[in-house]
């Protein structure tokens, strides 16, 4: 391991994604972007944890200059929005699982989370193992901050549309103790060049018509 990535050496995350960031992109400042996440809370997080870690993760990419909404799918389906049933490159979906179910992760207990790739090569799909934050974010006080940066961790990938992982910062694969510090401290954040890209990829995308899908709220990863 090179000298580099010694300083990024905690907390494993698994990302499937389908292509290179790029590099050198020129991004439009008229306007700030947005995506939409509709979140499935499969493991039961209390409302009071969801709004915390939403409102965090909400924070973040708002300094990366995106703005995002956050969708309850579930479990109040006699409600469900209208929108919950739309996937395209600017409304993703995160799934909040209770434990790992993909047999490429069930076994690694330092795996928190973790995304999938279509047919078509796009990543719309991300997953959060909520027993494998909850330990963890207990064990060191982080309360709903760690689930926020999961998720937006994850969402980054797709957003980004690559598995890449920066030697620091929040797209850094590997938590140490300075990333962690950052988490209780809310001071969490992409990096100038990533925050460049999903601003460059998402006014792009909404400058077209999107491909819609249906979301399938029991779609499996394994």
């Amino acid at each position: 391991m090179s000298r580099q990535f010694k300083s990024c050496a905690v907390l494993s995350f698994l990302a499937v994604a389908s292509s290179n960031l790029a590099q050198n992109r020129t991004v439009s400042t008229s306007f700030v972007p947005r995506v939409a996440v509709s979140v499935y809370n499969y493991a039961g997080v209390s409302t009071e944890i969801m709004a915390g870690a939403e409102k965090e993760a909400r924070r973040v990419f708002r300094r990366a200059g995106v703005d995002t909404t956050w969708l309850t799918c579930l479990p109040r389906e006699e409600v469900v929005p209208q929108d919950c049933q739309t996937v395209d490159a600017t409304h993703l979906v995160l799934k909040i699982l209770p434990h790992a179910i993909n047999a490429k992760v069930r076994d690694r207990s330092d795996v928190l989370r973790t995304a999938i790739v279509d047919e078509r090569g796009s990543s719309y799909y991300a997953y959060v193992f909520y027993d494998r934050v909850q330990g963890f974010a207990k064990a060191r006080r982080l309360g709903p901050a760690l689930l926020a940066n999961v998720m937006v961790h994850e969402i980054g990938h797709l957003l980004l549309e690559s598995n890449s992982h920066a030697v620091s910062g929040i797209m850094c694969g590997h938590w140490t103790g300075e990333e962690l510090r950052k988490i209780s401290e809310g001071n969490m954040s992409f990096h100038d060049s990533e925050s460049s890209v999903m601003r460059d990829r998402l006014i792009s995308s909404q400058g077209s018509v999107p491909a819609v899908i249906r979301a399938r709220g029991a779609e499996k990863t394994d």
